[in-house]
């Protein structure tokens, strides 16, 4: 489904800020009749049966929530492909027999079947057998329910409007870490600072979807400023994806509220998207150890070439004029404690936004700094700070490189 027309379909404005037709518990009688008319259909093509899974259903349905829930319910079941002979092998055989004996496409699906060991019209419908449109529906993931379709329909959608954002602030307070870290995994480029403490009676939603009072005790609180895709000049697709990313992480927070300032075609006055605790939602998986498999791959390396170094992962947050270093390693010489350095790993960057972070850093009286930065992630071709710790690095950081700048 085209994701302007997405929106347009299943939102409405009002002033400046746009309203989400989210598919709530109201809906799960129609969605449930959308699930039984796919099940109807598996073992037909894909196509033929989105085509059904749009018409009328027997049970009343908003015809803009049905295309979009239509659609999320063909992403979530994979296409099972039937053909006599492998289609690449057979596009390959058929376009090999009309280049080399030059013959009209009759004659060349003849040569091709022969050579096959199959008849034309097999070879034929093998052909485009792997498109999405032409593979056969298969069966649903097991766990998929009208609740799951309506929280995976409203994630789509918030996507969407995501994905047209120019920037993003988030005030999250409680499980905060998973949230920041996620952020960081992708390499958003992103400020972090502290949130103000929300009052004794406010309260938010947990993953499982239960509204729960904050507790008593201060709550330490974060805002997340995000440059949004259409800010960069570059990787946009990419980084929106990144950006989309933190919504079901938000979830696992006690509270949050994101607003982003998006927009809905180019050139359009700009509008906001409000997202809040308690919106019908699903909320992310948990996050593993490592961020990625660079950062464990870099830890394992450390800690096998410095064995007097300690690679302490995730240590606490640095405070610099009122906003927070989540450094990914401290690496701390075990004789020494005053041989002490903070390394963070840098996704998408740009030089003005390094210089930023380096500022900071020196704020808060941090020295001992090494940027990590991935080449291949840059939104500019301008070049670096001059006076700046900084690794380049390609897939795998280079820990010879690193222990060079450990030396006193």
């Amino acid at each position: 489904m085209n994701p302007g027309a997405l929106s347009r379909l299943s939102t409405h404005t009002v002033g400046n800020q746009v309203v989400l037709h989210y598919l709530t518990e109201r809906d799960h009688p129609w969605l449930r009749a959308l699930i039984d008319e796919y099940e109807r259909g598996i073992g037909s093509k894909r196509s033929e049966v989105f085509a059904r899974l749009v018409e009328p259903l027997t049970v009343p349905a908003p015809r803009a929530k049905q295309r979009l829930a239509a659609d999320v319910l063909q992403h979530l079941a994979q296409g099972r492909v039937v053909a006599a002979v492998p289609p690449r092998e057979a596009r390959w055989a058929v376009f090999s027999a009309a280049r080399l004996a030059a013959v009209p496409r009759p004659a060349a699906l003849e040569v091709a079947a022969t050579t096959l060991g199959t008849d034309v019209a097999s070879l034929e419908a093998a052909l485009f057998a792997d498109l999405q449109s032409e593979a056969l529906a298969s069966s649903l993931p097991p766990g998929v329910s009208p609740e799951r379709l309506a929280q995976e329909a409203n994630l789509r959608l918030v996507n969407t409007w995501m994905k047209r954002a120019r920037s993003v602030r988030i005030t999250a307070w409680g499980n905060t870490r998973a949230l920041v870290r996620q952020a960081r995994l992708h390499g958003l480029i992103c400020n972090i600072r502290k949130a103000p403490r929300p009052g004794s009676a406010t309260r938010g939603a947990t993953p499982g979807g239960q509204l729960d009072e904050l507790p008593n005790e201060p709550v330490d609180g974060v805002e997340l400023e995000v440059s949004g895709p259409l800010s960069l000049f570059r990787h946009t697709l990419l980084y929106g994806r990144a950006l989309c990313a933190l919504v079901p992480r938000a979830l696992w927070c006690q509270r949050f509220e994101l607003c982003a300032v998006c927009e809905a075609s180019p050139g359009s006055a700009p509008t906001t998207l409000v997202i809040r605790s308690g919106d019908p939602l699903r909320a992310g998986r948990e996050l593993k150890a490592f961020d990625s498999r660079l950062e464990e791959r870099f830890a394992k390396d450390f800690r096998k070439a410095a064995p007097d170094w300690d690679a302490v992962r995730e240590p606490g947050p640095r405070e610099s004029e009122g906003s927070l270093i989540f450094p990914d390693f401290e690496l701390a010489h075990r004789r020494d404690p005053k041989r002490r350095w903070l390394l963070e790993i840098v996704g998408f960057w740009t030089p003005k936004y390094l210089e930023e972070k380096l500022r900071k850093l020196r704020a808060a009286r941090l020295e001992n700094v090494i940027l990590c930065i991935d080449e291949a992630r840059a939104c500019t071709d301008a070049a670096l700070p001059r006076d700046a710790k900084i690794l380049r690095y390609k897939r795998r950081i280079d820990v010879a490189a690193v222990l060079a700048l450990l030396r006193p």
